[in-house]
């Protein structure tokens, strides 16, 4: 990767814009080296290699380290592409994109200096569900614990990992009752992989599950994501932690399941059933046309509500509902391009079924993405409790 230096913008293109191009240009590089080992459990290093030489993973970072520090539709749509090429790349890149900006933005001085401006490489994986514990130790943490689905850690140099704090024995509580959530980062070198990602789909993202061994981090390598105020940057990440990761999620949703219409009208243009193609049947038709119209339906909401989300954190006014909405919209971003996938995988018969078909690949993708904690079925879940409660004090 181009180094970011504090406080210096160096990357390969100066702008979303010409970032946006370059990755355009990657498309036959991607899609062949996915085609050449579907097994792989890593992206190709040639393609790692261009996306890094592209100055992919420096889009969302902030400007004060060296980041493009792009508006959310303009990542929205360089995330989407990567994932039409293909949904392993697409799914590597947005949680990467995701590290760099949420350890820029958000961690101490200290912290910035060890990851922008030693002369490694600026990235970061690792998971955000806190399956960790952390205890407060003079003026750091001692964190531990073990983690699933680390997307992109074979190449960072940094993990980010969840933490539950704990003081005496015993969770720290919040005034609500939950408990006090912490993310750290630790350096990939104090990190063990365990190295078995063998999966359905998105098996070329290298998501290993991994174990932080107990250390010690100083305190400007962690913060508290329920309350922290961004330490640079500016209303990308004021628009809240969470907003960042579901942005990212929704753009694979839509990148993958455009591509799951256009290899399912492929095939049924080629397809003879009878003596007319399946593409010139009513059936499919009916079909395909729910199926755009709701794949157009869901990113509409997706950018609609990310546009009025930016626009308020510049305002510093955020509403609660624009809070649900923003992870609500990625989960049924998520959810709209299973369906799809499921109805283009059952409609393609023997050929979804053989291995090989770039068309079960992106269903397979897509059954993977939408497994994922952040927008799956509890995200649902906790949507409609929030909506329900804000309802329920307009009517009280």
């Amino acid at each position: 990767m181009v180094h970011m230096q504090h406080g210096e913008t160096q990357h390969a293109s100066a702008s979303p814009s010409a970032l946006l191009e370059t990755l355009r240009s990657l498309r036959d590089l991607i899609e062949s080296s996915a085609r050449a080992d579907e097994e792989s459990t890593e992206l190709g290093g040639q393609v790692l290699a261009a996306l890094e030489e592209a100055g992919l993973f420096n889009v969302m970072a902030p400007r004060d380290v060296g980041g493009l520090e792009a508006d959310p539709l303009k990542v929205f749509e360089i995330l989407k592409l990567l994932s039409y090429y293909d949904g392993s790349t697409g799914w590597y890149s947005q949680a990467a994109t995701t590290g760099v900006a949420v350890v820029g933005a958000f961690l101490g001085e200290r912290a910035i200096d060890a990851i922008f401006c030693s002369g490694e490489r600026a990235t970061c994986a690792g998971q955000a569900a806190p399956t960790g514990k952390a205890e407060r130790s003079s003026d750091g943490y001692r964190i531990s614990g073990s983690f699933s689905f680390g997307s992109g850690l074979p190449s960072a140099s940094w993990v980010i990992g969840g933490y539950i704090l704990y003081e005496d024995g015993r969770p720290r509580l919040r005034e609500n009752g939950d408990p006090i959530m912490l993310i750290a980062a630790a350096p990939r070198s104090k990190v063990e992989l365990c190295g078995n990602w063998r999966v359905l789909g998105l098996r070329g993202t290298g998501s290993y599950d991994f174990r932080v061994p107990e250390q010690i981090v100083h305190e400007d390598f962690v913060f508290d994501p329920a309350t922290a105020s961004p330490r640079r940057g500016g209303a990308l990440y004021r628009m809240g932690f969470f907003a960042i990761p579901t942005l990212c999620h929704a753009a694979f949703g839509a990148g993958c399941g455009q591509r799951i219409l256009d290899e399912w009208m492929n095939y049924a243009h080629g397809k003879q059933r009878g003596t007319i193609r399946l593409g010139e049947t009513d059936v499919f038709r009916k079909e395909f046309a729910v199926a755009h119209s709701a794949m157009s339906s869901a990113e509409a909401y997706v950018r609609t509500t990310y546009k009025d989300l930016f626009a308020a954190a510049e305002r510093a006014e955020i509403p609660a509902r624009l809070t649900i909405d923003s992870r609500l919209c990625a989960s049924n971003m998520l959810a709209t391009g299973t369906r799809i996938a499921q109805a283009a995988f059952t409609s393609s018969a023997t050929t979804g079924l053989r291995n090989g078909s770039l068309l079960q690949r992106c269903f397979r993708d897509m059954q993977a993405g939408n497994a994922h904690f952040l927008t799956g079925e509890q995200s649902f879940v906790d949507a409609g409790r929030e909506l329900y409660a804000l309802r329920a004090a307009k009517q009280d």
